[in-house]
């Protein structure tokens, strides 16, 4: 089994066959920053779109799992919802065969799909055979005990970012150096998941042979979706897998959406920490930038 990450996506591929999951798309995220704080962005569901033919192209895709928030508002009585996603979903799966996993914001989400679109069961799916089973969750309620026999979880909800900070200077001015906010990187997380943790809190039998397993959480494949920096010393991921201390995240590792390994959660709070912490007067670079 061969895993893929690209433009915010995985590609599982396996006996020359792949699999494309994604995570909260938010369609209509941009409605709510236009009403709340009168910021106009383009309508994201056509880029979107557009984005998942070519992966589903270049990796040869034979279905997609949407690992849940296909929409942003929670209730689907909004305009946007009914003038968009019915079509959106259409065109999806006309492009590939398509699954969506419900999330938290996916309130009545089956009036709004198409027939041949296949809503699965909220607690998650379990794909593959034997040794490659992968266990695709939204990250919001408890799975199913089935799941657990899965070496690899992915999942989504909590939008994995790093934000980042530059020095900058205007000495022609007499200003000294100062940070200022650089925006926000969205990342993958690789945690070790305590799958015997799980069994405590679904009150099933512990396997003492059978302990972890790999958890992959996904970013918001919408690029407009900033979501929680990790490095951010008192940030949280929500849903029960962290609240309930079933993955340590510090030890967690951070990648970016195409691969590159950045650190682990620990060392990139330490980094955040020493940021903030330091004075900036006095060093010789006009700008920097901090991670």
């Amino acid at each position: 089994m061969e895993l893929i990450f690209e433009d915010r996506g995985m590609v599982v591929r396996r006996d020359n066959a792949s699999v494309l999951l994604i995570s909260d798309l938010h369609l209509g995220f941009e409605e709510e920053i236009s009403e709340e704080k009168g910021v106009h962005f383009p309508l994201q569901h056509v880029s979107i779109l557009e984005r998942i033919e070519t992966l589903v192209e270049k990796h040869d895709v034979q279905m997609l799992y949407v690992i849940g928030d296909v929409k942003h508002t929670i209730m689907t009585d909004i305009p946007y919802n009914w003038d968009i996603i019915p079509d959106f979903m259409s065109d999806l799966s006309a492009v590939v065969r398509t699954v969506v996993i419900p999330g938290n914001h996916d309130g009545d989400l089956e009036a709004l799909l198409p027939r041949n679109v296949e809503l699965a069961d909220v607690r998650g799916v379990l794909i593959g055979k034997e040794e490659e089973k992968v266990s695709l969750i939204h990250g919001h309620a408890w799975p199913t005990p089935d799941l657990l026999d899965a070496s690899l979880f992915v999942m989504g909800h909590s939008h994995p970012s790093v934000s980042r900070f530059h020095t900058v200077s205007s000495s022609n001015i007499g200003r000294d150096n100062r940070r200022r906010y650089a925006g926000s990187l969205p990342v993958i997380l690789h945690s070790k998941l305590n799958k015997n943790c799980v069994r405590q809190n679904l009150g099933v039998l512990e396997i003492p042979n059978d302990k972890y397993a790999k958890l992959v959480t996904l970013p918001s494949f919408n690029k407009i979706v900033t979501g929680i920096a990790i490095n951010s010393p008192n940030s949280k991921l929500p849903g029960p897998f962290f609240d309930n201390s079933c993955v340590n995240l510090i030890e967690s590792e951070a990648f970016s959406i195409d691969g590159l390994f950045l650190g682990s959660i620990g060392w990139l709070r330490e980094r955040f920490n020493e940021m903030i912490k330091s004075n900036p007067r006095g060093t010789d670079s006009n700008h920097g930038s901090v991670v």
